[in-house]
Protein backbone atom coordinates (compact mmCIF):
# COMPACT_ATOMS: atom_id res chain seq x y z
CA UNK A 1 0.00 0.00 0.00
CA UNK A 2 1.16 3.34 -0.86
CA UNK A 3 2.57 5.74 2.21
CA UNK A 4 1.46 9.29 2.05
CA UNK A 5 3.56 11.93 0.80
CA UNK A 6 3.82 15.20 2.32
CA UNK A 7 5.24 17.40 -0.48
CA UNK A 8 4.72 20.92 1.55
CA UNK A 9 6.80 21.34 4.36
CA UNK A 10 9.88 23.46 5.45
CA UNK A 11 12.88 23.77 3.30
CA UNK A 12 12.74 22.11 -0.11
CA UNK A 13 9.26 20.54 -1.47
CA UNK A 14 9.57 16.83 -1.36
CA UNK A 15 9.47 14.67 -4.11
CA UNK A 16 6.34 12.23 -4.68
CA UNK A 17 7.26 8.55 -4.95
CA UNK A 18 7.18 7.40 -8.61
CA UNK A 19 8.25 4.32 -7.48
CA UNK A 20 5.19 3.47 -5.09
CA UNK A 21 3.27 4.91 -7.69
CA UNK A 22 3.98 2.53 -10.49
CA UNK A 23 3.93 -0.17 -7.78
CA UNK A 24 0.56 0.60 -6.39
CA UNK A 25 -1.19 2.81 -9.14
CA UNK A 26 -2.10 5.61 -6.67
CA UNK A 27 -0.37 7.53 -4.18
CA UNK A 28 -1.42 10.06 -1.38
CA UNK A 29 0.06 13.47 -1.11
CA UNK A 30 -0.58 15.70 2.00
CA UNK A 31 -0.60 19.25 2.64
CA UNK A 32 -0.51 20.33 -1.26
CA UNK A 33 -2.84 22.53 -1.94
CA UNK A 34 -3.47 25.64 0.76
CA UNK A 35 -6.51 25.03 2.88
CA UNK A 36 -7.32 28.53 3.25
CA UNK A 37 -7.53 28.67 -0.38
CA UNK A 38 -9.90 26.12 -0.47
CA UNK A 39 -12.04 26.75 2.20
CA UNK A 40 -12.38 30.53 0.03
CA UNK A 41 -13.37 28.07 -3.01
CA UNK A 42 -15.98 26.42 -0.68
CA UNK A 43 -17.30 30.08 0.10
CA UNK A 44 -17.45 30.60 -3.13
CA UNK A 45 -19.59 27.81 -4.15
CA UNK A 46 -21.32 28.03 -1.49
CA UNK A 47 -22.49 31.73 -2.11
CA UNK A 48 -23.61 30.63 -6.17
CA UNK A 49 -26.90 28.91 -4.31
CA UNK A 50 -27.17 31.43 -2.01
CA UNK A 51 -27.79 33.78 -4.76
CA UNK A 52 -30.58 31.61 -6.03
CA UNK A 53 -31.97 31.23 -2.81
CA UNK A 54 -32.35 35.02 -2.50
CA UNK A 55 -33.27 35.25 -6.20
CA UNK A 56 -36.12 32.47 -5.08
CA UNK A 57 -37.35 34.31 -1.84
CA UNK A 58 -35.72 31.29 0.17
CA UNK A 59 -33.71 31.53 3.71
CA UNK A 60 -30.65 31.57 3.19
CA UNK A 61 -28.62 29.93 6.01
CA UNK A 62 -25.39 32.02 6.66
CA UNK A 63 -21.51 30.98 7.90
CA UNK A 64 -18.80 28.62 6.80
CA UNK A 65 -19.77 25.64 8.27
CA UNK A 66 -21.27 22.51 5.90
CA UNK A 67 -24.55 22.54 7.34
CA UNK A 68 -24.93 25.69 6.52
CA UNK A 69 -23.55 24.76 2.75
CA UNK A 70 -25.10 21.53 2.85
CA UNK A 71 -29.02 23.34 3.99
CA UNK A 72 -28.45 25.57 1.16
CA UNK A 73 -28.35 23.55 -1.34
CA UNK A 74 -30.99 21.00 -0.29
CA UNK A 75 -33.11 23.83 -0.04
CA UNK A 76 -32.29 24.89 -3.92
CA UNK A 77 -32.65 21.26 -4.50
CA UNK A 78 -36.14 20.91 -3.00
CA UNK A 79 -37.99 23.72 -4.94
CA UNK A 80 -35.96 23.85 -8.13
CA UNK A 81 -33.77 20.97 -9.36
CA UNK A 82 -33.12 22.04 -12.69
CA UNK A 83 -31.57 25.61 -11.36
CA UNK A 84 -29.90 23.52 -8.60
CA UNK A 85 -27.97 21.49 -11.20
CA UNK A 86 -27.42 24.38 -13.12
CA UNK A 87 -25.70 25.94 -9.63
CA UNK A 88 -23.93 22.68 -9.04
CA UNK A 89 -22.02 22.77 -12.73
CA UNK A 90 -21.49 26.38 -11.80
CA UNK A 91 -18.88 25.30 -9.07
CA UNK A 92 -17.04 23.92 -11.50
CA UNK A 93 -16.64 26.92 -13.46
CA UNK A 94 -14.65 28.99 -10.49
CA UNK A 95 -11.62 30.66 -12.04
CA UNK A 96 -10.40 29.93 -7.85
CA UNK A 97 -10.72 26.67 -8.65
CA UNK A 98 -9.28 26.17 -12.09
CA UNK A 99 -6.37 28.08 -10.63
CA UNK A 100 -5.74 25.55 -7.80
CA UNK A 101 -5.87 22.57 -9.93
CA UNK A 102 -3.82 23.94 -12.71
CA UNK A 103 -1.42 25.51 -10.07
CA UNK A 104 2.03 24.78 -9.61
CA UNK A 105 2.11 22.68 -6.71
CA UNK A 106 -0.40 20.32 -9.13
CA UNK A 107 2.24 20.41 -12.13
CA UNK A 108 5.17 19.46 -9.53
CA UNK A 109 3.19 16.13 -8.77
CA UNK A 110 2.43 15.16 -11.72
CA UNK A 111 5.77 15.98 -13.24
CA UNK A 112 7.10 13.68 -9.92
CA UNK A 113 5.19 10.74 -11.12
CA UNK A 114 6.36 10.97 -14.62
CA UNK A 115 4.16 13.14 -16.96
CA UNK A 116 6.81 15.08 -18.59
CA UNK A 117 4.30 17.12 -20.58
CA UNK A 118 1.61 17.64 -19.18
CA UNK A 119 -1.77 18.42 -20.64
CA UNK A 120 -5.24 18.72 -19.33
CA UNK A 121 -7.42 15.96 -20.50
CA UNK A 122 -10.91 17.80 -19.79
CA UNK A 123 -12.57 20.21 -17.71
CA UNK A 124 -12.59 20.56 -14.00
CA UNK A 125 -14.56 18.19 -12.21
CA UNK A 126 -16.87 18.72 -8.80
CA UNK A 127 -17.87 15.96 -6.59
CA UNK A 128 -21.04 16.67 -4.30
CA UNK A 129 -21.72 13.85 -2.25
CA UNK A 130 -24.70 13.59 0.57
CA UNK A 131 -28.01 11.76 0.70
CA UNK A 132 -29.99 15.14 1.03
CA UNK A 133 -28.65 16.07 -2.49
CA UNK A 134 -29.47 13.10 -4.07
CA UNK A 135 -31.17 14.02 -7.60
CA UNK A 136 -34.32 12.48 -8.46
CA UNK A 137 -34.00 10.50 -11.38
CA UNK A 138 -30.10 10.46 -11.52
CA UNK A 139 -26.89 8.72 -10.59
CA UNK A 140 -25.66 9.55 -7.04
CA UNK A 141 -22.55 7.49 -6.52
CA UNK A 142 -19.68 6.54 -8.70
CA UNK A 143 -19.43 2.60 -9.88
CA UNK A 144 -16.13 0.96 -10.15
CA UNK A 145 -14.49 2.64 -12.79
CA UNK A 146 -11.44 3.29 -14.91
CA UNK A 147 -11.04 6.89 -16.26
CA UNK A 148 -8.54 5.87 -19.05
CA UNK A 149 -11.81 4.58 -20.79
CA UNK A 150 -13.46 7.80 -20.97
CA UNK A 151 -9.88 9.40 -21.47
CA UNK A 152 -8.20 7.61 -24.07
CA UNK A 153 -5.25 9.38 -24.14
CA UNK A 154 -1.63 9.21 -22.76
CA UNK A 155 -0.98 5.60 -21.34
CA UNK A 156 0.54 7.01 -18.20
CA UNK A 157 -2.06 9.30 -17.38
CA UNK A 158 -2.71 10.86 -13.99
CA UNK A 159 -6.35 11.73 -12.29
CA UNK A 160 -6.07 14.01 -9.45
CA UNK A 161 -8.57 14.12 -6.68
CA UNK A 162 -8.71 17.17 -3.93
CA UNK A 163 -11.58 16.77 -1.51
CA UNK A 164 -12.35 20.38 -0.20
CA UNK A 165 -14.09 19.30 3.20
CA UNK A 166 -12.75 16.86 5.62
CA UNK A 167 -12.90 13.30 3.98
CA UNK A 168 -13.54 10.24 7.03
CA UNK A 169 -14.33 6.61 6.06
CA UNK A 170 -17.81 7.76 6.79
CA UNK A 171 -18.09 10.66 4.30
CA UNK A 172 -18.03 9.14 1.31
CA UNK A 173 -14.32 8.64 0.62
CA UNK A 174 -12.57 7.93 -2.89
CA UNK A 175 -12.45 3.82 -2.51
CA UNK A 176 -9.68 2.46 -4.88
CA UNK A 177 -7.63 -0.89 -5.98
CA UNK A 178 -4.45 -0.73 -5.13
CA UNK A 179 -2.48 -2.35 -8.36
CA UNK A 180 -5.62 -3.08 -10.44
CA UNK A 181 -3.90 -0.31 -12.98
CA UNK A 182 -1.73 -3.41 -13.27
CA UNK A 183 -4.76 -5.35 -14.58
CA UNK A 184 -4.90 -3.24 -17.57
CA UNK A 185 -8.10 -2.29 -19.03
CA UNK A 186 -11.15 -4.14 -18.04
CA UNK A 187 -14.48 -5.64 -19.22
CA UNK A 188 -17.37 -3.06 -18.25
CA UNK A 189 -21.27 -3.16 -17.82
CA UNK A 190 -23.28 -0.28 -18.85
CA UNK A 191 -24.14 2.19 -16.00
CA UNK A 192 -25.82 5.41 -16.27
CA UNK A 193 -22.90 7.45 -15.06
CA UNK A 194 -19.67 5.26 -16.71
CA UNK A 195 -19.19 2.03 -17.37
CA UNK A 196 -18.63 0.10 -14.62
CA UNK A 197 -15.76 -2.57 -14.28
CA UNK A 198 -16.62 -5.96 -14.14
CA UNK A 199 -14.10 -8.08 -13.42
CA UNK A 200 -14.16 -11.03 -11.23
CA UNK A 201 -10.68 -10.07 -9.62
CA UNK A 202 -12.35 -6.96 -8.31
CA UNK A 203 -14.22 -8.31 -5.04
CA UNK A 204 -15.72 -6.03 -2.02
CA UNK A 205 -13.05 -6.64 0.06
CA UNK A 206 -10.25 -5.75 -2.82
CA UNK A 207 -11.27 -1.61 -2.06
CA UNK A 208 -9.47 0.72 0.07
CA UNK A 209 -11.15 3.83 1.77
CA UNK A 210 -8.38 6.91 1.37
CA UNK A 211 -9.45 9.28 4.47
CA UNK A 212 -7.88 13.03 3.73
CA UNK A 213 -8.00 16.10 5.08
CA UNK A 214 -8.30 19.75 2.43
CA UNK A 215 -5.04 20.23 0.96
CA UNK A 216 -4.88 16.78 0.47
CA UNK A 217 -4.30 15.18 -3.21
CA UNK A 218 -4.61 11.80 -4.29
CA UNK A 219 -2.78 11.47 -7.55
CA UNK A 220 -3.82 7.76 -9.75
CA UNK A 221 -3.37 6.19 -12.77
CA UNK A 222 -6.42 6.37 -15.19
CA UNK A 223 -6.29 2.51 -15.38
CA UNK A 224 -6.92 2.31 -11.27
CA UNK A 225 -10.23 0.91 -10.40
CA UNK A 226 -12.06 3.35 -8.27
CA UNK A 227 -15.45 4.35 -7.06
CA UNK A 228 -17.24 6.39 -4.00
CA UNK A 229 -17.16 4.74 -0.73
CA UNK A 230 -21.17 4.00 0.57
CA UNK A 231 -20.85 5.11 3.95
CA UNK A 232 -22.41 8.89 4.60
CA UNK A 233 -21.82 10.83 7.80
CA UNK A 234 -24.99 13.19 6.65
CA UNK A 235 -22.83 16.15 5.85
CA UNK A 236 -21.90 16.98 2.19
CA UNK A 237 -18.16 15.79 1.06
CA UNK A 238 -16.72 18.11 -2.17
CA UNK A 239 -13.61 16.98 -4.03
CA UNK A 240 -12.24 18.89 -7.14
CA UNK A 241 -10.95 15.98 -9.90
CA UNK A 242 -8.83 17.03 -12.76
CA UNK A 243 -7.05 14.77 -15.49
CA UNK A 244 -3.64 15.44 -16.89
CA UNK A 245 -2.10 13.94 -20.38
CA UNK A 246 1.33 13.16 -21.39
CA UNK A 247 1.59 15.26 -24.32
CA UNK A 248 4.94 13.47 -25.06
CA UNK A 249 4.12 9.65 -24.39
CA UNK A 250 5.11 7.75 -27.76
CA UNK A 251 1.57 5.72 -28.20
CA UNK A 252 -0.16 9.63 -27.60
CA UNK A 253 2.17 11.30 -30.30
CA UNK A 254 1.82 8.54 -32.42
CA UNK A 255 -2.16 8.22 -32.63
CA UNK A 256 -1.96 11.94 -33.21
CA UNK A 257 -4.10 13.14 -29.78
CA UNK A 258 -7.14 11.75 -30.06
CA UNK A 259 -9.87 12.67 -27.86
CA UNK A 260 -13.06 11.19 -27.16
CA UNK A 261 -14.42 14.66 -25.42
CA UNK A 262 -17.20 16.34 -27.67
CA UNK A 263 -18.30 19.86 -26.35
CA UNK A 264 -20.86 21.72 -28.54
CA UNK A 265 -23.40 24.50 -27.40
CA UNK A 266 -26.90 26.08 -28.03
CA UNK A 267 -28.02 28.79 -30.70
CA UNK A 268 -31.36 28.99 -29.49
CA UNK A 269 -32.43 31.24 -26.91
CA UNK A 270 -32.86 29.28 -23.59
CA UNK A 271 -34.83 31.76 -22.14
CA UNK A 272 -37.29 32.94 -24.47
CA UNK A 273 -36.85 36.84 -25.88
CA UNK A 274 -34.33 37.29 -23.83
CA UNK A 275 -31.81 39.56 -24.01
CA UNK A 276 -33.87 42.87 -25.65
CA UNK A 277 -32.63 46.02 -25.84
CA UNK A 278 -33.50 47.47 -22.86
CA UNK A 279 -31.80 45.04 -20.99
CA UNK A 280 -28.94 45.34 -23.02
CA UNK A 281 -29.41 48.99 -22.17
CA UNK A 282 -28.72 48.03 -18.59
CA UNK A 283 -25.47 46.90 -18.86
CA UNK A 284 -24.39 49.14 -21.52
CA UNK A 285 -25.94 52.63 -21.10
CA UNK A 286 -25.21 53.47 -24.75
CA UNK A 287 -27.55 50.58 -26.80
CA UNK A 288 -29.76 51.17 -29.04
CA UNK A 289 -31.00 47.87 -30.34
CA UNK A 290 -30.32 49.25 -33.92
Amino acid sequence: MTEPVRLHGAGTRARADRAAFLRDGYVVARGVLDPAALEAINAEMGELFALQLRRLGLPVDRGPSREAWQANAARLLAVDVETYINTARMTQMLPSAHRLMAGDAILALVRDLGIGFPVVSTRLSNHIMSEALRIPGGYHKSPPHQDWRSMQGSLDSVVLWAPTTPVSEASHPLQVVPRSHLMGLLDTVEHIMTPTVSDPRITEDSYLSLPMQPGDVVAFSSFLVHRTGEAGDGLVRIAFSTRYNNAEEPTYVEHGYPTPYKYSYRTDLMVPDFPKAADIARIFPDATGD
